[in-house]
Order: structure tokens, then C-alpha cells, then sequence
């Protein structure tokens, strides 16, 4: 092996590390000490505090002050921040949002492809009326209980649904959470053919949601609007959500074809 090849691999190493590095300490609430991080990798503390000194060094990682312990830093929430631009939460799409949360009085989500992932690229919310807890901007778990989730997987085949399965998993969260694959495929060609997603109950309990598709200008499904009530609310509003969906989906297509 040629000392390039060596220092390539050295590379690949380091970077590895680097990013458990980080996951852990965004685990943590409080940070982690230098100690804490060797003995979870199983590093040795010389590698450990060259690791740390870099991510401190470009602002990935920070100290408390008066304290040992190792926090994330400014660049992971520029990286956060850059991560909301181009999930294509602008202006215009992020007005849709409000004004379909404001007619209906409920919190309103927009849903994007990332990759092969499924992201929540903005939540339009109040007081009166919040999001629901688990949810926030960024990537989403559970895509196959939630209403964005199974639109949106309707819009793949059934081997990339169930490479999607393989991966992410299809975890019982409720009592009514679908967890078998041949019923979610009858469920998804169901969606396929409405053109419209409804859940309840099945992400949270004495929860509802209802989606609809966002296209870029070839048809193509890109994403989801939806929105959330009460599970009790559901059977006396579904008209009137189904309207507002649909039309909050079709504007914020074309204002991400614009």
C-alpha cells in the first residue's frame, strides 16, 4: 500500500470518528467530557483530544464555560440552518403554510424527499393551535404511520418501499400503527388511487392527519402538505380538510416550480 493509500485511510478513520464524535454529543443534553467520549468509542485519550480540538478549532464543538464537558458548537446549527434552505421552506411556500394553518386552525406540516429520506421542512404552528411534539424540522422517523409519510411512499414502487422498510424499520408505535407489509402495500395503492393519505391513531394516540401531494411541474410527487386535528374532530371536519390540503399542496407546487 502506497503512503497516499495510507493517509487516505488514516483520513476515513478520523472523519469516522469525528461524526461518532458528534452524534454522541448531540445525544447528550449536557455534553460529554473528553473521558466520557474516549471510553464510548474506545479511544485512546491522545486521539480523543486531537478529534476534539479539531471540531473545537472550526466551531463544531464548544466547551461550557467553567466546565469540562463538550457541547455542539456554532457551525452544526449553520448546518442546520443551511439543511432548512434547502429543504425549499422559502417565503412564498412558508406563507402557504400560515394561511392554510390559519383556515383551518390546525398545525400545518410540509414534507420533502431528502434523498431517499422523507424530511419536515417547515411547520407552520400556534399556540392555540401546536405542532404535534415529536415532530420538528428535519429529518422524520415513522414515515410509514404518518399521513405525509404514506403519501409519499405511495409515490415510490413496492421494492422501493421496501427498501425503505429495510432500512428505517416499521415500528409499532400505537395500538393501530400498520407494521405488516403486505397490508401497508394495500394501504399505499389505496393512497395511490386518492391521490389523499388519512391517518389515526396510528402515529400518536387520539391523534389524526391528512395529506396531499406536492409535484414539481413534471407530476412528479416531491413532497406533502398536511395537517393535524383531534382523532374526534376528524369524521366532522374531513371535507373541509380534504378542500384545504389539497389546495395548500397545489399552491405550494407551484410556487416551488416558480
Amino acid at each position: 500500500m502506497s503512503a497516499v493509500e495510507r493517509r487516505g485511510g488514516a483520513g476515513i478513520q478520523s472523519a469516522e470518528r469525528a461524526l461518532r464524535i458528534l452524534e454522541l454529543v448531540g445525544a447528550a443534553p449536557t455534553g460529554l467530557t473528553a473521558a466520557e467520549i474516549a471510553d464510548r468509542l474506545g479511544l485512546g485519550q491522545s486521539t480523543t483530544y486531537r478529534l476534539l480540538a479539531t471540531l473545537q478549532h472550526d466551531d463544531y464543538l464548544a466547551r461550557q464555560p467553567g466546565e469540562h464537558r463538550y457541547i455542539l458548537g456554532r457551525s452544526v446549527d449553520e448546518l442546520g440552518r443551511a439543511l432548512q434552505v434547502q429543504l425549499v421552506a422559502t417565503d412564498p411556500v412558508r406563507a402557504v403554510l400560515r394561511a392554510l394553518h390559519d383556515a383551518v386552525h390546525a398545525p400545518a406540516y410540509l414534507t420533502v424527499f431528502r434523498g431517499d429520506d422523507i424530511a419536515v421542512a417547515h411547520i407552520a404552528d400556534s399556540p392555540d393551535h401546536p405542532r404535534i411534539g415529536q415532530l420538528h424540522v428535519g429529518f422524520a422517523e415513522a414515515s410509514h404511520t404518518t399521513a405525509f409519510g404514506k403519501l409519499m411512499l405511495a409515490s415510490r414502487d413496492d421494492a422501493a418501499v421496501a427498501r425503505f422498510l429495510e432500512r428505517r424499520g416499521a415500528a409499532r408505535l400505537t395500538a393501530s400503527s400498520i407494521t405488516d407489509a403486505a397490508t401497508l402495500r394495500d394501504q399505499l395503492d389505496e393512497v395511490r388511487a386518492q391521490q389523499l393519505a388519512v391517518e389515526v391513531e396510528e402515529y400518536l394516540p387520539k391523534l389524526a392527519c391528512i395529506a396531499a401531494p406536492v409535484r414539481s411541474p413534471a407530476g412528479r410527487v416531491v413532497g406533502a402538505v398536511s395537517v393535524s386535528v383531534s382523532s374526534k374532530d376528524l369524521p366532522s371536519r374531513a371535507w373541509e380538510l380534504e378542500r384545504a390540503v389539497r389546495r395548500g399542496a397545489w399552491q405550494v407546487s407551484a410556487r416551488v416550480a416558480g
